[in-house]
């Protein structure tokens, strides 16, 4: 009894862990860089406590870049009602440092130039980060974004998630609509407007189902071992008992 007790907490506990297997999981994707910094003093949203208003659902400008609905929040609007703070061809004060990748998932401080910096005292960084990632099924996507400070995330053009204003890190979680089969592109705005820090994580998770390793029953076939084993013992026990009655 002690052995087949502990031969079925086994299969119980394997199809427990199968059934595990279904939890979401990281999306790898490596996404391309373009830093940028604005000196201190030279632009009036930096060293500005502001909250810049660009609504969930909106998509990018004309430029690429994240719009704002009146009352704006923030000075550096420009065509379409743009935000600026990435362009150098709309705002002077903007320049463009670098370029490079960024694996996912990613945590970094965000000091100029090119977030290789150690402060913030002379100039600010912003940053677009831009790629796509990969969904082999149909499936939501969950985003894990902390911040200091603003930072906007775009799939396929559309803000699904933001922590915009002058803060200190806020890590905010959001999940996406379902999203369908295939390649879909993120960009991500990053802004530090502010002295006391500046810091950018990202991470996505997708709930797609994970298959079982190769040779690892699905929690159904378990489950047919299990009555497979109960049927196998009431025989037994059968047996047991015509035995006894023919000795006696």
């Amino acid at each position: 009894m002690g052995t087949r007790i502990h031969i079925l907490s086994a299969f119980a506990a394997a199809a427990l862990m199968t059934s595990l297997s279904t939890a979401a999981h990281a999306v790898t994707a490596t996404l391309g860089a373009t830093y940028f910094e604005v000196a201190d003093g030279s632009d009036p949203d930096f060293n500005l406590f502001s909250t810049p208003n660009v609504a969930l659902g909106s998509v990018l400008g004309p430029n690429g870049l994240p719009v704002a609905s009146a009352p704006f929040g923030v000075n550096d609007i420009g065509v379409g009602n743009q935000i600026t703070w990435w362009s150098p061809t709309l705002n002077t004060h903007v320049v463009q440092t670098g370029m490079g990748t960024i694996t996912l998932p990613f945590a970094s401080n965000m000091y100029a130039p090119n977030s290789t910096g150690f402060n913030d005292s002379s100039f600010f960084e912003t940053a677009v980060f831009n790629g796509t990632f990969s969904l082999a099924s149909a499936s939501t996507v969950e985003f894990q974004l902390g911040s200091d400070d603003d930072s906007f995330i775009y799939v396929d053009g559309t803000l699904f998630g933001q922590n915009p204003g002058v803060h200190g890190v806020t890590n905010v979680d959001f999940t996406s609509p379902t999203l369908g089969a295939g390649n879909h592109s993120i960009e991500v705005f990053y802004a530090d407007r502010e002295n006391t820090g500046a810091y950018l994580s990202l991470n996505l998770l997708s709930d797609v189902v994970i298959s079982p390793p190769s040779g690892v029953p699905e929690p159904t076939t378990w489950a047919m071992f299990l009555v497979g084993f109960g049927g196998l013992g009431l025989m037994l026990r059968g047996s047991r008992r015509k035995g006894t009655a023919a000795t006696a």
